[in-house]
């Protein structure tokens, strides 16, 4: 959550070691991705998700249960997927983060899944600059993934990205005539996300 009487200062934090942390959002995606990834082992993915925000190799300092300690922590504190239209991390019975895939909302929930910061990209990104003037491929690296949220959650109605949410959310209401029921089934099919998608 965006705290607006607080600065975004992200700092790793280990004892009398403190490694500044950029936070943005593209480098949250490329860890998320990075985690959904079922090529890269398991016990490398802390390593390499905590390098990705500090820019420093901890494979000598931190052992495998270290580093997903650290990693978990870091993700709980600093990162916290999208409240509102949310995606959230699928933990394991320690909590860890690593060791499943993160999806948008549970497995229960696969028909309500109204987006995908992967699939939706380009409507995403359209939509900010329409909305706010912002480049997100310019911004990349210095958006920060707090701000990146709040601005998401808050895009107008008029916007592409917004537009979509409504087709896929939309369920046939009482009065809607037959024409514009089936003119929104056709725009939902146009607008599915695939089936199984990691975020």
């Amino acid at each position: 959550m965006l705290d607006l009487s607080r600065k975004l200062t992200d700092e790793l934090v280990l004892g009398d070691d403190v490694y500044p942390m950029k936070i943005s959002f593209n480098k949250v995606l490329k860890v998320i991705e990075l985690i959904n990834d079922d090529e890269i082992d398991e016990i490398y993915k802390p390593y390499l998700a905590l390098q990705i925000f500090t820019d420093v190799d901890f494979t000598q300092a931190l052992t495998p249960e270290e580093a997903t300690g650290i990693f978990k922590m870091v993700f709980e504190e600093h990162i916290r997927l999208i409240p509102a239209r949310d995606t959230a991390p699928v933990l394991d019975l320690a909590g860890n983060p690593i060791k499943s895939k993160i999806r948008s909302r549970s497995q229960s929930e696969t028909s309500a899944r109204l987006f995908s910061l992967k699939y939706d990209a380009e409507y995403i990104y359209s939509s900010f600059m329409q909305a706010y003037g912002i480049d997100l491929i310019d911004s990349q690296n210095s958006l920060h993934w707090k701000k990146f949220n709040a601005l998401l959650n808050g895009l107008p109605s008029d916007t592409k990205f917004s537009e979509v949410i409504k087709i896929r959310a939309y369920k046939p209401q009482k009065g809607d005539s037959k024409k514009y029921r089936e003119s929104m089934k056709e725009l939902k099919k146009e607008y599915a996300l695939p089936k199984d998608f990691d975020y």
